[in-house]
């Protein structure tokens, strides 16, 4: 059976990686929408999430667009591999994040891909 992978995108604007995953087995749930993402960590166990983590000052409860689905994962998928992907201007709220939940490892954009398909292997 092959392992899940759940990519979630916020705002975009760099390569979509599902092509590698699915060259590397993975089945993968895109999801664009934090809510729907969501809705699918509760529904389905997963193995790794690759998400855009993003943060905007509107936020007014949390830190970033991916808190939500972090502690869904860790209620429903407390194995899963967590790889975020981020802008450098957010590097202060994704260090708050890390604080809060487990992250396995980051990457900041422009993302080389050989570097995710090293994450992912290991």
């Amino acid at each position: 059976m092959n392992k899940q992978l759940l990519f979630f995108v916020d705002e975009g604007g760099f390569d979509d990686f599902t092509p590698l995953f699915l060259s590397m087995g993975f089945d993968v749930d895109f999801e664009d929408s934090q809510r729907k993402a969501v809705q699918l960590a509760k529904k389905n166990r997963y193995d790794i999430l690759v998400a855009e983590f993003s943060y905007n000052p509107e936020f007014r409860d949390r830190v970033s667009n991916i808190e939500s689905l972090l502690a869904t994962l860790e209620n429903h998928s407390p194995k899963v591999k967590i790889i975020a992907l981020y802008d450098e201007i957010n590097q202060a709220q994704l260090d708050q994040l890390k604080q809060r939940y487990r992250v396995d490892a980051v990457f900041s954009f422009p993302i080389d891909e050989q570097m995710i398909k090293t994450a992912l292997i290991k």
